[in-house]
């Protein structure tokens, strides 16, 4: 392939030798590493409200409002809260909130951890990843 400009076009003309071993090197794979994101996909989100289930410990209180912003549709949903949700902890999350087929669900808490999104970083947004655990119709 040539170029307009008469030079042949080389793609190895860009590659560049480092050492990985080179500390300089690691602090940078470890600074891409930290911004990697977990994929939300495609989803809409959706605004929903989370309830304790039976004797629950931590920070959940009824009615809280949560923002899913992604659903596997295999019971996996990621949801966006204020406070962070304890590992094991079980809650229901009520969706399509006011509308006909209003539904609540109940769900494990998986993980929890901090946004890393900027939004998320200046706002004290925890990302959830909950699993459904069966299903409660209200």
């Amino acid at each position: 392939m040539v170029l307009s400009s008469g030079k042949s076009w080389d793609p190895t003309s860009q590659q560049f030798d480092y050492d990985p071993n080179d500390p300089r090197v690691q602090e940078l794979f470890a600074q891409i590493e930290g911004l990697r994101l977990e994929s939300r996909g495609q989803f809409k989100p959706e605004r929903v409200q989370l309830r304790g289930a039976g004797h629950v410990v931590g920070p959940l209180k009824d009615g809280q409002g949560a923002l899913i912003a992604n659903d596997d549709g295999q019971g996996a949903i990621t949801l966006l809260v204020s406070t962070p949700l304890e590992e094991h902890q079980s809650c229901f999350v009520r969706r399509h909130l006011g509308m006909p087929g209003e539904s609540e669900h109940l769900y494990e808490v998986l993980r929890c951890h901090a946004g890393r999104r900027p939004g998320e970083v200046e706002n004290r947004v925890w990302v959830a990843v909950l699993s459904a655990m069966s299903r409660y119709s209200s």
